[in-house]
């Protein structure tokens, strides 16, 4: 069954290890994610967009072989006799409404848009998302429906007039998420963005300083 909030989370993990975009998108040592600020981590983790992140995480973690911890010791400890991190928490069991489904395929609507805006998207990006989102385990179904939405992207103006107000803030942080603020065209498109939500500047410097992204 098609699942926006896999294909969400799929994009999210691309775009903040520094994937979404090949060569032309770095992100640094460890990508967005791995820099980003606690409180913008916190703040994620109060939507939708910190669920789809945490579910990409979760399942991203290779399973520990039976035999590894099968042994009377126990597996070795980390280099420096430092301790081990715990793999991040599954995604919190929430059953997908209607409702939260098509918040979760609006808020892929909006980072497509943006990576398109952008120019993160080609054929050759295209192919090579879809090759990551079948590794991932996404099936036929869920693969089809993301190519079709990287074929066919919303406008601006098109995402913006269905972004419900509730929904602004979110929308806004996936694009961000997406492209950064870091060139004078990725804060073009995100002053447009922001003009046809509408989005007041000062939620936007709110958003920019809860992610981290200047």
């Amino acid at each position: 069954m098609f699942n926006p909030e896999k294909l969400l989370g799929q994009l999210l993990g691309d775009s903040m290890s520094g994937q979404l975009g090949g060569s032309r998108r770095t992100r640094g040592k460890g990508g967005l994610l791995g820099g980003m600020s606690g409180a913008g981590k916190a703040q994620l983790g109060m939507g939708l967009l910190g669920i789809a992140i945490a579910a990409y995480q979760h399942y991203q973690q290779p399973s520990a072989a039976p035999n590894t911890l099968a042994g009377a010791g126990g597996p070795p400890p980390p280099p420096g006799g430092g301790t081990a991190m715990p793999p991040p928490p599954p995604p919190p069991a929430i059953a997908a409404s209607p409702e939260r489904l098509a918040e979760a395929m609006h808020l892929l609507r909006a980072m497509i848009t943006a990576a398109h805006a952008d120019g993160l998207i080609d054929g050759g990006e295209r192919e090579a998302i879809l090759g990551r989102a079948r590794q991932a385990g996404l099936g036929h179904e869920d693969l089809r429906a993301l190519d079709a939405e990287i074929r066919a992207p919303f406008t601006v103006e098109q995402l913006a007039v269905r972004t419900a107000p509730a929904q602004r803030r979110e929308v806004y942080a996936a694009a961000l998420l997406t492209i950064g603020a870091d060139t004078p065209d990725e804060i073009a498109f995100l002053d447009q963005l922001a003009a046809a939500l509408p989005l007041e500047l000062a939620a936007r410097h709110e958003i920019h300083a809860q992610l981290g992204i200047a």
